[in-house]
């Protein structure tokens, strides 16, 4: 088995130090850029809404177990129940193990797999084949990272050089922001229930990023991205005929007011990275042209780059209430306009705890990304990747999540946002990926080793 694996990485032997593994890493992670790169286009041409993930879960398994890795669970999440059973989802998510030396410890890698519902730009190179849905944020790019780094660990695992164990998890759900929903909590319930949390040393994860370039790998010390919270505010009224908009509650109005008053009181907070309250999307009831609506729902987003969320989304919260109030006052129509607020805790803020995981992430990013470039810098951005950070039964697991760069201008893919129709990433950092996830995991290993002597 190890002549064949030497044979396939193009070594004839297999040096011990720990400089010509990382080396083996990078070109082999080279090597298996094609590879991961078909992976990645069969995700983006069939993409899979959050909770939704079969056929790309069935298609990682295969591919795992092709490899002669583990599966330790799979089916992980929210059973999603339909009318037609055939058509029922019984959850998605992946775990699986690479083992190496006995005893050794164990570092935990994860990828998300979910999709988003967005229509893609027609002049993409690789669309989407769903119309309305569509990889508008680099998970199909994780999820063949995380493949390629799972076939270069288990060949370091078959020739006696991975001196710990490895948790591939392949994440659903996480663009569900609300906690009861978010795939990884699902996986953590998995990890706990099956005596597996108290073995994990350390969680990493890897986003790709376009509004960073290429090189460029943002790990910070402490609050890396902000909290994400949502708040359904619901107004509901009369109605009535255009001619009296203003006479009678105007809910298009009312909610024109509580907005702009909203971003007055929040864009300063924004501007200082501090914190964001945003509305995501408003609906009235009714679509005639001449028609007051009777009834408006709007989703609005609160984000907190602080470890102090919990008390500073209440204080929020407590604006926005009053915000309402005031609105709907001074119009009169305190009578005559019934408000409904919900509130929907998501994700807490990711936060690197450990100075020294820190880094052994940043040197594993030096070591695995090409022109490699250091940013440390917080973000608005929320992630659920923050709930393995999170104290549980009183143990808390330290981890890193790494930004990497994904924009290239010189390839005619540019910086810009997440979540839009023509999201790119240029697909040759699926390697970076790859090695990078590797690295860390074979650092990690070794740093735990030293700290237990």
């Amino acid at each position: 088995m190890s002549e064949k694996i030497n044979e396939n990485l193009g070594m004839s032997e297999m040096p011990k130090s720990a400089d010509t593994t990382i080396e083996q890493i990078k070109e082999r992670a080279r090597e298996l850029q094609a590879e991961m790169e078909e992976h990645y286009e069969d995700f983006h041409e069939n993409p899979e809404l959050g909770g939704q993930e079969v056929e790309t879960a069935r298609k990682i398994e295969e591919y795992l177990k092709s490899l002669g890795v583990e599966i330790v669970g799979d089916h992980i999440g929210l059973e999603r129940p339909n009318e037609d059973p055939k058509k029922a989802f019984h959850g998605t998510g992946i775990v699986a193990r690479i083992a190496g030396k006995e005893g050794g410890p164990m570092i935990a890698l994860r990828a998300d797999m979910d999709a988003l519902p967005i229509k893609e730009n027609a002049d993409n190179p690789v669309r989407s084949n769903k119309d309305g849905v569509m990889h508008g944020c680099g998970h199909d790019l994780h999820s063949a990272g995380l493949m390629g780094a799972a076939k270069i660990l288990k060949e370091l695992a078959d020739q006696g050089k991975l001196d710990g164990e490895v948790l591939l998890m392949f994440q659903p759900s996480e663009e569900k922001a609300f906690q009861k929903e978010s795939g990884a909590v699902q996986m953590i319930k998995f990890l706990e229930k099956n005596g597996l949390r108290d073995k994990i040393k350390a969680f990493f994860g890897a986003h790709g990023m376009r509004d960073l370039e290429r090189g460029k790998v943002n790990i910070k010390e402490g609050v890396e991205m902000a909290s994400s919270g949502e708040v359904d505010i619901t107004l509901s009224a009369s109605g009535g005929h255009i001619m009296h908009a203003y006479d009678v509650p105007n809910l298009n109005f009312i909610f024109s007011d509580i907005t702009a008053r909203l971003e007055k009181i929040f864009r300063p907070l924004a501007e200082e990275n501090k914190a964001l309250v945003a509305s995501g999307r408003t609906s009235y009831e009714g679509k005639g042209y001449n028609v007051l609506p009777a009834a408006a729902e709007s989703t609005w987003v609160i984000r907190i780059t602080s470890e102090l969320y919990k008390q500073m989304s209440k204080d929020v919260l407590a604006q926005i209430k009053q915000v309402i109030e005031e609105v709907i006052a001074e119009r009169k129509f305190s009578d005559k306009v019934k408000v409904g607020i919900k509130n929907r805790p998501g994700y807490r803020p990711v936060t690197a705890r450990s100075p020294e995981l820190v880094e052994v992430a940043r040197n594993s990013a030096s070591q695995s990304v090409e022109n490699y470039q250091p940013v440390s810098k917080t973000l608005l951005g929320g992630e659920d990747f923050s709930f393995y950070l999170e104290k549980l039964k009183n143990k808390e697991i330290p981890g890193v999540f790494a930004m990497v760069g994904g924009a290239n201008p010189e390839k005619g893919i540019p910086k810009g946002s997440h979540h839009t129709p023509d999201f790119r990433l240029d697909p040759e950092m699926i390697h970076e990926l790859a090695a990078l996830h590797s690295t860390f995991a074979v650092n990690a290993i070794e740093h735990y080793n030293k700290v237990k002597k």
